[in-house]
């Protein structure tokens, strides 16, 4: 009978904290785990605590040498939404056009749009020629600016997610009740399992669409399983077979946030 594997449990060595997992293997393994970079060791059933923490022990200066890499590549930005900046939709790179001037105003959107905007404090957003164009007041600061930016990207989203949701709940054999895109920090995605809502991380508008769908089949998944256990892993396998890769990729793109 074959042995499964043990829950995860929490540990510490000193100042660091890792996670520890039992499994059915030969050796001990050592892994970074997304998106906090927390140590995650799998080790043989009966290795001993001394030994793993020996093994943490020797490879201490891998350890700091792969968070200091993580943090390089998760290192965002710093948008301080004026023109000239580079602003990613759907992987491609535009230009930030910040227009206040009430002639340009009125050029992109028109004498009576332009009075409302200005009346009521609105703004427009238009893309043309790798030109990502917001016409706002001039009185709107970055974080102004930022929000029109914001709701217009999750407008863009909501269009095109009902697509998204169709195709891949075709291909995992399970419908969301309802499902919402909110920006979030440390996740991508996540699931009710109990009410099939689903929540999409809105900085997912800046990437490649693939990630999106590569998102939306794992949240999906989890109407099947619960965890991420080997049975999650197989649907995923069965699903979306690059999702491995997409995993990794995902990490690697913070400069598009």
């Amino acid at each position: 009978m074959k042995r499964r594997q043990s829950e995860v449990e929490e540990h510490r060595l000193g100042e660091l904290a890792y996670l520890l997992q039992y499994k059915r293997i030969r050796r001990m393994y050592l892994r970074l785990k997304a998106p906090d970079g927390k140590v995650f060791i799998t080790a043989p059933y009966y290795t001993s605590l001394s030994e793993i923490e020996q093994f943490i022990s020797a490879n201490l200066g891998w350890i700091e040498k792969q968070r200091k890499k993580r943090e390089q590549l998760l290192r965002k930005p710093v948008h301080r939404f004026e023109t000239g900046e580079t602003v990613y939709v759907w992987g491609t790179a535009y230009e930030l056009l910040i227009l206040t001037d009430p002639d340009m105003v009125r050029q992109l959107c028109g004498q009576e749009a332009a009075e409302m905007m200005q009346r009521h404090q609105m703004a427009s957003v238009k893309t043309e020629n790798r030109k990502l164009m917001l016409a706002c007041p001039a009185e709107f600061d970055a974080e102004r600016r930022k929000q029109c930016l914001e709701a217009w990207l999750k407008r863009q989203m909501e269009a095109f997610l009902p697509v998204i949701f169709q195709g891949c709940g075709s291909l995992v054999g399970k419908r969301e009740s309802s499902w919402y895109v909110r920006k979030m920090k440390t996740r991508w995605g996540t699931c009710n399992i109990k009410t099939g809502r689903i929540c999409i991380n809105l900085m997912l508008g800046h990437l490649p669409p693939e990630f999106l769908s590569y998102i939306v089949t794992h949240e999906l998944t989890h109407l099947w399983e619960k965890g991420h256990g080997e049975k999650f892993k197989a649907r995923m396998d069965l699903y979306y077979p690059q999702w491995k890769e997409r995993r990794k990729e995902i990490e690697k793109l913070s400069y598009m946030l």
